[in-house]
């Protein structure tokens, strides 16, 4: 492991991103555990790392050393380093997964919802706190540990790694697959609506839905259905009263209701356990499909409003 990257070798870019990875997964599940209140084991991979953290850490720190002694030109070059790493992240993922892990679509100055400016400011805090806090840290840690018994380590966790790597990437294709059904179960449901007053309830749910994303016992899952079509069927009642076009197909889009809860229940069943894991790792994961189709009604309801103004 002497091969030598930008004047490091091998061998302690690897260490230094094994402890990154680990350090960012604590990080990270204990946050989003402290948020939702339950335990959440954050991170692509089921071991507990998070290699997002040990690639942006140790990418940054080998390209950005011969800036380190000059704060504000590190700070800055730890804004435009990361944000082009997360970018870039972004796009490989939807290219590879036809998933977005992250949407920044609705923060301010996003572009693309893959990055934005209150996260690209952050980075360059992260930035300054990596080379003064951290990495004299982890550096000593590394060098704590004889180099041939760390080089055995680092085998040992890479043949690791690589097998939870391929099991995660083939659930992830596995979900990539499952949520564009689920959002084909949405559109085919949602186009029975159309020019009604109960279209725009179903978008509005359709946004917030997480049904997908819940860990529910099939007990659970059958009674949360049956409130929903109680509570659906209700809103066609009240809505067909004045709908003359909703009174005429009340019953068929009842049956589609039932079709729809149909085929939504079986697809969320079907979805492996560590495609669970992800959605519940990533709450705001959305397929690209799905993400597309919100910026488009985002694009158009701002169209419809300018008509309506001017």
């Amino acid at each position: 492991m002497s091969f030598e990257i930008l004047g490091v070798d091998l061998y302690h870019i690897l260490s230094w991103f094994i402890v990154y990875s680990f350090m960012g997964w604590i990080w990270e599940s204990c946050y989003v555990s402290a948020k939702s209140k339950k335990w959440v084991n954050r991170g692509f991979v089921s071991g507990p790392f998070v290699t997002i953290y040990g690639v942006g850490a140790v990418t940054v720190y080998v390209i950005l050393r011969p800036v380190a002694g000059n704060i504000l030109e590190l700070y800055f070059a730890g804004v435009a380093v990361a944000t082009i790493l997360e970018y870039v992240t972004g796009v490989l993922m939807e290219a590879i997964f036809h998933t977005n892990w992250w949407d920044y679509s609705d923060k301010k100055f996003n572009f693309q919802g893959k990055i934005c400016l209150g996260s690209s400011v952050a980075w360059g805090f992260f930035t300054l706190i990596l080379f003064y806090v951290f990495q004299p840290v982890v550096g000593d840690l590394v060098e704590m540990v004889p180099r041939k018994t760390g080089i055995v380590l680092v085998y040992v966790w890479l043949a690791g790694y690589t097998v939870d790597f391929a099991f995660s990437a083939a659930a992830a294709f596995d979900l990539r697959s499952k949520m564009k059904k689920l959002d084909v179960v949405w559109d085919e449901f949602q186009e029975n609506l159309r020019d009604t007053k109960l279209y725009e309830v179903a978008e509005e749910a359709r946004a917030k839905a997480e049904v997908y994303r819940m860990e529910l016992p099939i007990g659970k899952w059958n009674d949360l259905i049956e409130e929903r079509k109680k509570v659906f069927s209700e809103m066609v009642e009240r809505y067909s009263a004045n709908d003359s076009k909703l009174l005429e197909t009340k019953e068929n889009i009842l049956g589609k209701y039932e079709e729809f809860v149909q085929k939504y229940g079986d697809v969320k069943k079907s979805i492996r356990y560590i495609s669970r894991r992800h959605l519940r790792a990533y709450p705001n994961m959305v397929s690209s499909f799905e993400r597309r189709r919100r910026l488009a009604l985002k694009k158009k309801r701002k169209q419809d409003k300018k008509v309506r103004k001017s």
